[in-house]
């Protein structure tokens, strides 16, 4: 198969096809989709052409193929960017549409691509009105994602990193829960503030730089004061660390996730901040993010992160904001591996990237089914319905043991890298780390135990439909992704690898890299 793709020159086409398909296939949506939405006396309004939920799917599963072409052209033992395309664009400031793949990026947008299709079918009922500006809305989005991943031009990163901003904030706001516009606007200001001091940053790199270029190769190669390389660490940090919703910077998650339709909900579970933290700024400022102030105080927030992110996760009684909460204190383990260093602590990172994106989107998906039924999210409004809905129960088990990292599912194999990479650098945090795995086991449990295990007292419980049909498939899917990827994780981790070297690499050996580094390693 993979002959074949490269005989039909797959490499130099389909990251563009990626990142070029949904937003043609967004206005088509949008202007040639049905809207499901009803009159009061419930005949439908009008409008015509094919249902818009089903067009958008059907540029989503298309989105979805094409990663998996990326995944099989992709050389694990070639180095350097892979099915890279040079474009121009801005020419007489440097400005090129660059866009290519390494271990780093591709299990990011494969796990994107194959869960917004999954993502969008499973709450299918979720949104009813406006459905071809939803539909639309939602391929924007997904083109920002992809394009964060694939970009290697810091201009056309930053247009893609905004190109996030507005579908979301639209999505939240427009299909969110009712009076919730107010976690929209929180949403958009944090991240806002975040992105134009990056901005300042990218346009002081390509001055220092001379004018001439904006590709990521170009400005690794720049020799900087520490100082300089000091204030724009601090602006790109900044920005991704908002994004991601590290602690101090996550009061906004909680509640965006809590308003969000599911379909947004599962989006910003993408940790879009983190990647772009070992992408480019531990890359292109080494020597700051290993200087010894600044990467202790972000090993110790990261910590803070994994324990406050689990308490809190704990006194949840809204099972939403539990799950942000729980996606919180996985945030913390990523930035342990990010920022400790090591070869299994980065390999850890990534993985717990990907795998936290897979188990908070089929969590917020079953709790959107729930929500959809029952009309509300709060845990005491539940108990023992595993008697009437045995299927969901099912998977809602197995979801919740992936969250907590149970071993043999996908959550184990991140965390598990990321604790023994970090113990080789800095014990003491590891072992506090691992007290998150502890604190994830209580919430997780005592969630299920009070949803599916309590007493039966409510006749609305009782009367509780079971996944359908279309439910299953999608929970069937997630099923799979949790189990291959907690038994057999190999494929992914040997793409991963080289990837992981370079970035160390690249902090120990590079332009910019600190005189004194402290113990970074690299184990082969």
């Amino acid at each position: 198969m993979r002959d074949f793709l490269l005989s039909i020159g797959a490499a130099q086409w389909v990251l563009p096809a990626m990142l070029c398909w949904p937003i043609l296939a967004a206005l088509l949506v949008r202007f040639g989709g049905r809207d499901m939405s009803r009159h009061d006396d419930g005949t439908a309004a009008p409008s015509g052409g094919p249902d818009a939920r089903t067009l958008t799917l059907a540029a989503l599963s298309v989105e979805a193929v094409l990663s998996l072409v990326v995944w099989v052209v992709f050389d694990p033992a070639a180095t350097g960017w892979q099915a890279r395309v040079d474009l121009p664009w801005l020419t007489d400031i440097g400005a090129t549409i660059s866009l290519g793949v390494d271990g780093l990026s591709l299990p990011m947008v494969v796990m994107t691509a194959l869960v917004l299709p999954l993502a969008l079918l499973g709450s299918w009922n979720n949104v009813r009105v406006r459905t071809p500006a939803f539909g639309a809305l939602a391929l924007v989005l997904t083109a920002g994602l992809i394009g964060v991943f694939v970009t290697l031009d810091l201009l056309a990163f930053y247009l893609a990193w905004e190109l996030m901003l507005i579908p979301t904030y639209f999505l939240i706001g427009v299909w969110g829960a009712a009076g919730q516009s107010r976690a929209s606007l929180r949403y958009v200001l944090f991240t806002l503030v975040g992105s134009l001091l990056m901005l300042v940053a990218i346009l002081s790199l390509w001055t220092l730089g001379g004018s001439s270029s904006f590709h990521l190769d170009q400005l690794m190669g720049l020799a900087l004061t520490p100082r300089a390389q000091l204030w724009m660490f601090g602006a790109f940090f900044l920005a991704f660390a908002v994004k991601s919703a590290l602690v101090p910077f996550h009061t906004w998650l909680p509640d965006a996730q809590g308003a969000a339709p599911t379909f947004a909900a599962v989006t910003l579970g993408i940790k879009v901040g983190a990647y772009a933290i070992l992408r480019f700024a531990i890359p292109l400022f080494p020597a700051a993010a290993m200087e010894p102030t600044v990467r202790g105080t972000i090993l110790v927030l990261s910590v803070i992160a994994i324990v406050y992110g689990a308490l809190l996760a704990m006194s949840q009684r809204d099972m939403k904001r539990m799950v942000s909460y729980s996606a919180i204190s996985h945030l913390g383990f990523i930035m342990l591996g990010c920022f400790a260093l090591t070869q299994q602590a980065v390999q850890g990172a990534v993985v717990t990237i990907v795998n936290s994106g897979i188990s908070t989107a089929a969590l917020f998906l079953l709790v959107g089914m729930l929500e959809d039924r029952r009309g509300t999210t709060d845990m005491d409004g539940f108990g023992g319905i595993a008697k009437v809905v045995p299927m969901f129960s099912v998977m809602l088990t197995l979801v919740m043991l992936s969250t907590i990292g149970l071993p043999g599912t996908n959550g184990f194999v991140g965390e598990f890298l990321v604790l023994i990479g970090t113990y080789a650098e800095r014990p003491v945090l590891a072992v506090v780390a691992t007290s998150g795995v502890i604190f994830a086991a209580a919430y997780g449990l005592r969630a299920l135990q009070r949803v599916l295990f309590e007493r039966l007292d409510t006749a609305k419980n009782g009367a509780l439909t079971d996944l359908t049909g279309r439910e299953r498939v999608v929970m069937a899917a997630f099923a799979v992704a949790i189990i291959y990827l907690g038994v057999w994780p190999q494929p992914m981790l040997q793409r991963i690898e080289r990837a992981s070297q370079n970035i160390i690499e690249s902090v120990r050996f590079g332009p910019n890299a600190a005189t004194s580094l402290p113990n970074v390693s690299v184990v082969r």
